[in-house]
């Protein structure tokens, strides 16, 4: 979570903020860091409706915040227009779903295209911006092929090394694809600023699995994010047994908003790559923790005693911690102190 020497609630004043995809499960907290230090936040969503719901959640900063619409980010010069006049970007639009028919169309030509439209539309159209933060994974890291590697850390050193043939062949498993598409997209992102040399720098904040509590208006459980979804299913009966872990990554939802204020901030983040990670985590250790802290959920919950034990590899978060100032919320006090905010 925040301390407060990374803490100025006045440090955004006179500035504007781009966030795209403001309504997103992550980017709402990015929303709430920024819009907290005093930024004018400029977001974009699919629809008016989805603007104006953002702007009742967050209607305490009734004067900060703006919205336009993008329909769809893989036009080209989507974000032309709304890019101008801001002095620094977020972009977090990209999709992460696993309901997908077709992994090029659905999953890697939106993260790619999304990315480079940004970064085209800013320099072309914002010359002022010198910062660009772009919010990719710890999808684009990890090595599926190795499984869970007992004794490994991942770093920020580490890439996903998988091809894009083997990402878009639809007998490859959505999981493997969507972890493609983050690689490629922010690979891209690099590879823009390595060939155009623009006036922005570039720093990527990679985390891994994201709970928390929703900033959306999440109006019935049917509307719940991914990652809520995933959780939800452990205390709700829909699980007679503790699930295979397929990602051992945790983070909370606010230190993902949190460390990309602080990397705008900051000029040493400046070129960086950070994983925001609190730690590791299994469904087994989930489920535990659910029964003895929450005795009314104990006969929905599936009982981990017989669930196979998953010596998996680590996530480090050394570099956020050191260089950002970080101190991460961990998976068990998360599930603790308030199992969830739906």
């Amino acid at each position: 979570m925040s301390t407060n020497n990374w803490y100025n609630p006045t440090s955004g004043m006179d500035k504007t903020i781009l966030v795209t995809g403001g309504n997103g499960f992550v980017a709402a907290q990015i929303l709430d860091a920024f819009l907290s230090r005093g930024y004018n936040v400029r977001t974009t969503v699919r629809s008016p409706d989805k603007g104006e719901a953002l702007e009742k959640i967050f209607s305490k900063y009734a004067n900060q915040l703006s919205y336009e619409v993008v329909k769809d980010i893989v036009e080209e010069g989507a974000f032309y227009q709304v890019v101008k006049g801001v002095d620094g970007v977020v972009h977090s639009a990209s999709p992460f779903v696993f309901d997908v028919k077709d992994y090029e169309h659905d999953l890697l030509i939106p993260a790619i295209k999304g990315t480079t439209n940004i970064l085209k539309a800013v320099q072309k159209n914002a010359p002022q911006v010198e910062c660009i933060i772009i919010t990719s994974s710890f999808a684009a890291i990890i090595d599926m092929d190795k499984g869970i590697r007992p004794g490994y850390t991942y770093r920020e050193k580490d890439w996903n090394p998988i091809t894009y043939d083997v990402a878009a062949n639809p007998k490859t498993s959505v999981e493997v694809s969507y972890c493609a598409s983050k690689a490629f997209a922010e690979k891209a992102a690099w590879d823009f600023v390595k060939e155009n040399k623009p006036n922005f720098n570039l720093s990527i904040i990679c985390p891994p699995m994201v709970y928390g509590p929703n900033a959306q208006n999440v109006t019935s459980l049917d509307h719940l994010n991914t990652s809520s979804v995933d959780i939800y299913r452990l205390i709700n009966g829909s699980e007679k047994t503790v699930p295979s872990t397929n990602f051992f990554g945790f983070v909370d939802v606010r230190d993902v908003g949190e460390i990309h204020a602080r990397a705008y901030e900051s000029a040493e983040a400046a070129g960086q790559r950070f994983l925001t990670a609190g730690g590791t985590y299994t469904y087994a250790q989930v489920c535990e923790v659910i029964r003895k802290h929450f005795p009314q959920l104990k006969d929905k919950t599936p009982d981990p005693s017989t669930a196979q034990i998953e010596n998996a590899y680590k996530v480090s978060n050394e570099k956020a911690t050191k260089e950002l100032g970080m101190i991460l919320e961990t998976w068990k006090r998360r599930f603790t102190t308030k199992l969830w905010n739906f």
